[in-house]
Parts: structure tokens; sequence; C-alpha cells
């Protein structure tokens, strides 16, 4: 339960011997590429490799994505024992390159179907309009505004058209005006003499004029003939729509050859993609859990008999000043809470983990401020609903259900049922009846937890040898210990002379920390050093104080709660003898408990994580890390 330790390898040899390795280690999942720069750094030519950036594979699989997506079917399964390509790059770009043509062809011819579809059925509208007018197209020329003109246009350039047809002598009207549809087909009648405005309002309006030729006109005039016209078009235009499919099913066994060749070589070069290549050499570096190490280091040695393997520690490379990625490793349960750390940072290499602390500490509070066997039961229930819905994530919502578990236990410590202290006996204490218990026990939860947060940063200045920061520090042991003291002196009845005399000795002691750290750790300080030091020490000492007195919500969370439950039964009861008194009732106390599960739950919440992060990650916490991030077998976004 730790983030875990990471080994940097690299792999020197023959490109074939490489890529191998690379295909191995893709079914492993657990390599993050590096440049090859962090491992070669100061070695013999090192710095005589040609580095690269980039997959030129990337672009062929895309086509091949199109392709499949086109014929409406799943691409091909990609198992990861598939594998290395022996066609050359140059035979699979072809290949593919002819393949897009062929698909390209055939979108071309849908389009020009498409625009044939709809110059036909507008001609079809404006035949029937013509009709119930008592026209023809054949008395068009013979017509009052002798001319006569079809388009399509969006909605807002009609609407820009109808306002050009209030102010000029033309004549507008909509033919085809769906309400799922982006455009509208339209007739525009204009006098001959106006021929060249017209144009000049339609190219304004980008209107996509639909030609009439007048040796048709015949056959625009009967209705059947044109729908006849639709349908031949209309089975064309299925047919090429069709072809990626028909041709996909017809060669189905060679383009899932294609494309699985393609698709290993995509990952294969995913994860050699930092690689660096000098004189038909390649080197492929990047980052292994120390778990790994020997696995890879095998598999190495069977893939690829004639190349080197280098290691170095992850504590080697970050002295000399490289980021190493986290990877946190909890158990199941304790990796819900994953997510509560990662909202405020992933923690860096080097820091501690505080999952599994997070994860207890989380549930302790919420459960102590939100305890109720039936709203914390409602809590589980609307989560589980809210995520089914997809109206709440997964890691969130798993964080809620848990909470909401913890809820109900605390709910039989407490003796609550949706507010009422008298169904259950309390298995611990009951919030309203023992508020002089609740109170202390809240304010010693904060003691513990203040401490342990200061705890793990003298862990964390150990682990970097800050040995001043450590033990001197207002937040290292001798501000730890003065914590300790002067809750002792404060509770003391007794002996509160000794205890005071030896709180002026650490805070003496902290005072003074950069000279006593300088003289005892070689120059070493403690802080930026004179008035910014004093005030630090004075701004510790008195979030001592705040920190302590801010966990007092615990216990005020937990009375506000029994509180709200009781003030929802009180409304119920006074509405009870009216008329329609039990339904009103009933709505009443409905209504109230979801609100307390709802807007309560969401503070509790809310406060839960303030004292997480405020209160606890404020003491030790710096966070930064970046997440480890393996190439895997399957695209992120498969």
């Amino acid at each position: 339960m730790a983030v875990v330790g990471m080994v940097g390898m690299s792999f020197v040899g023959p490109r074939e011997e490489i890529e191998r390795v690379a295909l191995s280690l893709l079914g492993m999942e657990n390599f993050e590429p590096m440049t090859p720069e962090v491992m070669l750094d100061g070695r013999p030519l090192g710095s005589r490799f040609q580095t690269f950036r980039g997959n030129r594979y990337d672009a062929p699989l895309e086509k091949l994505d199109r392709l499949w997506s086109a014929a409406k079917l799943p691409p091909p399964r990609r198992p990861a024992s598939a594998q290395i390509s022996s066609v050359p790059f140059s035979e699979v770009e072809a290949r593919v390159d002819a393949l897009v043509r062929t698909m390209d062809g055939w979108a071309a011819k849908v389009r020009e179907l498409q625009d044939q579809y709809e110059v036909w059925r507008a001609i079809l509208a404006f035949g029937e309009a013509l009709r119930q007018a008592g026209r023809e197209f054949e008395g068009l020329a013979r017509s009052f505004y002798g001319r006569a003109a079809l388009g399509i246009l969006t909605r807002e350039n009609w609407r820009r058209l109808s306002e050009a047809g209030l102010a000029a002598p033309i004549l507008v009207m909509p033919l085809i005006d769906e309400p799922d549809e982006k455009t509208i087909t339209a007739a525009v009648f204009y006098g001959g003499d106006y021929r060249e405005d017209m144009e000049k309002i339609f190219s304004s309006v980008h209107m996509r004029s639909i030609p009439l030729k007048p040796d048709e006109f015949r056959l625009y005039d009967s209705a059947d003939a044109v729908r006849y016209r639709m349908e031949a078009v209309e089975a064309d235009l299925e047919g090429y729509r069709n072809m990626p499919g028909r041709y996909v099913v017809e060669s189905r066994f060679e383009l899932e050859k294609l494309y699985l060749a393609v698709y290993t070589m995509q990952r294969v070069y995913s994860l050699c993609q930092l690689r660096g290549e000098l004189s038909g050499m390649t080197v492929l570096a990047g980052w292994v859990p120390e778990a790994s190490q020997a696995g890879a280091a095998a598999m190495a040695a069977e893939k690829a008999p004639h190349a080197l393997v280098l290691t170095e520690s992850g504590s080697d490379l970050e002295r000399r000043g490289h980021e190493l990625p986290t990877l946190l490793r909890n158990w199941p349960l304790v990796r819900r809470f994953q997510e509560i750390v990662r909202l405020y940072s992933l923690p860096s290499y080097n820091e501690l983990d505080p999952t599994f602390v997070v994860a207890a500490s989380f549930c302790l509070f919420f459960g102590f401020m939100f305890g109720d066997v039936g709203h914390g039961a409602l809590l589980v229930l609307g989560t589980w609903l809210f995520e089914k819905k997809g109206l709440m994530g997964r890691e969130i919502a798993a964080v809620m259900k848990v909470a909401g578990a913890v809820s109900v236990l605390f709910g039989f410590l407490y003796g609550s049922v949706f507010g009422k202290e008298e169904l259950i006996h309390p298995l611990w204490l009951s919030p309203l009846k023992d508020v002089n218990t609740i109170l202390p026990v809240s304010v010693g939860v904060g003691i513990a937890f203040l401490s342990l947060g200061i705890a793990f940063k003298v862990y964390n200045a150990v682990r970097r040898r800050e040995w001043g920061e450590a033990l001197l520090g207002p937040e290292g042991l001798a501000g730890l210990l003065f914590y300790w003291l002067a809750l002792a002196a404060a509770l003391a009845e007794s002996g509160r002379g000794v205890l005071m005399t030896l709180l002026a000795v650490l805070f003496a002691a902290m005072i003074f920390g950069n000279g006593i750290a300088r003289l005892l750790f070689h120059g070493e300080t403690v802080d930026e050093g004179g008035v910014t030091h004093v005030f630090s020490i004075f701004h510790a000492v008195m979030n001592f104080v705040s920190n302590t007195a801010s966990f007092v919500r615990l216990a005020a969370f937990a009375l506000n709660h029994a509180g709200l439950s009781g003030a929802v039964f009180m409304l119920g009861e006074m509405v009870e003898k009216a008329p329609g008194g039990i339904f009103y009732h009933a709505l009443i106390l409905l209504l109230g408990h979801l609100v307390i599960v709802g807007l309560e739950g969401l503070i509790v919440f809310i406060q839960t994580l303030r004292l997480e992060y405020y209160e606890f990650f404020g003491k030790f916490y710096s966070g930064g890390g970046r997440e480890f991030a393996p190439v895997l077998w399957h695209r992120r976004a498969d």
C-alpha cells in the first residue's frame, strides 16, 4: 500500500529484436517509454543516437478504422499474441491508400446521388405546389414573373431571403421545411429583367441552386415519373452506402489480416515512439515497476539474444534530476479512495501514499457526522441509481457507497433510524443525549489525526535526509512534542510548571532551529531564516489551536443531523390533523428525508474533504506527481 518503486530499463539491439521485445512488453502492460537520453546520459554513444517522435502507423490504422466504421462492423479482435509484420511499411501504406481511394470513390458517389435525390425531391415538391395553383412547368415561361429558381439553404439564410422578398419584386415560398432538417428547400419567382440582381441575392444567402431543364419540363409535370426517378436514385444510393459493408464481408480474411498487422505495428511503435537509432541499432528506454524488472529482463534474453539490457534504479535517476512516474498499489477496497487523493493531487514519486489513511479517516469522519441507519441506506441506494443513470462517476460513486455503508454502521452505534433514536438501542452513544461525551471524542479524533499528519511530515523529511526540518521544524518532531505538551498542560491539574518549562525549551529550539541545524547538519536550515522563520513558528502554533478546534465539526454535524431529522418529524405532526393530514404528513416525511440525504449528505461530504485536504494534507503533502502511463495492447480510446 504505497507508491510503487520504479526502475529505468533500456534495451539496445537490432531493430527486429527490439520490435519483438516491444511486442512482449505490450502484453505485460507495465512499460512507459521515455527518451533514451535519460538512461544513456553520460554513457558512451549516448549522445549519438538519433531519436524519434511520432508513429508512422497511426495514419494507416486510422484509415482502416474508417473502413470498418463505414462498413458498420466492429474492427477485428486484436489478440495480444499477434506477430510482427514482415511486410515493409511502404507496401502496407500503398495497400491502405488503395483501399482509401476506393472508399473515397464510394463516398463521392454517395454525395453525388444524394444531390440528385434532393434535386428530384425539390422538383416533386415544386410540381405539387404548381398543380395546386393551377399551373404547370411548361407554363412557367408564360407566367407574369417569367422565371423561377429552386434552391437549398440554411434556416438562417432562409430568414434573410424571406426578408429580401419583402423589399424586392420577388415571390419566395418554402417547398420542403422539415423540423428535423437543418436546411430548407425554397422556390423563388422573379421577373426576367431582375435576373442579375437575383444572382447577387442568391450568392449573398449561399443558396445551392437546383437547375431546372426546360427540355425536361414535360417529365417534371408527371409526379409518377418524378417519383420513379427518385426511387431509382434511392436504390443506387442504398447500394453505394452498403458497398463498404459488402466489400468487408467479401474480403474479410485479407482485410482482417491487414488490420491486425497494422494494428500490431501501431502498438509496437507507440511503445517505441521515443526510440533512438544508430547504424541499424535501436535503443528502447522506459520505466517499469521494480517487481517486473526480472521478468522483463528474462523476456529480453529470450526474444532478443543480441540485445543489451541496461537498468538503473529509480532513486539514482531521481537524484540525477529526472521525474519518475507515480504508480499507486492498494488493496481493492482502499483503491476506491485513490480518487479522493487524485482530486487533490497525485503523490510525487518520493512521497508517502496517504490513500490508506484517507480511506479509513474519510469513512470515520463521514459516518461520525452522518450516522443513521435509514439515511445511510438511502444514500447507498441513491448513489447506485445515480451511477446507473450515468449522473455520477464510477470512482466517486464507489466512495459514496462505502461512506453510506459506514453511515449505517454509525447509525447502529448512535441508535438512529431516520433520526429516531428510540427505535433501536444505541451500541455506543446518542448524540443528543451524550453531548458531553461526543464533543471531547471529536476533539480527540482531531488530535490523533493531526499528530499523524505531522508524523508523516517527519517521515518524509527523514527520507529526504532533511534532518533539521525533521527534528527542529515547527511541524517536525519538536513541533509535535510541543503540541502534545501544550495539550497536557491545558488538561493537567498539577505539574504545569514542569510542562511550561519544557514548552519554553521546545519553543526556543524551534526559534533558533536555523542556527542549531547549521551547526549540527553542516549548513542545513529549517526555514527561510530571520523574521520569516519566527513568524512561521507563531503561525504553526496558532494552527495547532485552529486545526484542533476544527474537529469540533464532527460532533456539531452529528447533532445537526439529529436536529434536522427531529424538525422533519415535527413538521409532519403539525399537519397531521389538517384535512388530508395523513397524505401531507407522509409527503413531508418523504421530501424532508430526501432533502436531508441529498443536501446534508453533500455538505458532510464537503466538510470531510476539508478535514482531509486542509487539516491533514496541509501538514505534510506536496503532491504534483505524474501518473504512470504504460502503453497497453488496447488503445485507451478503444
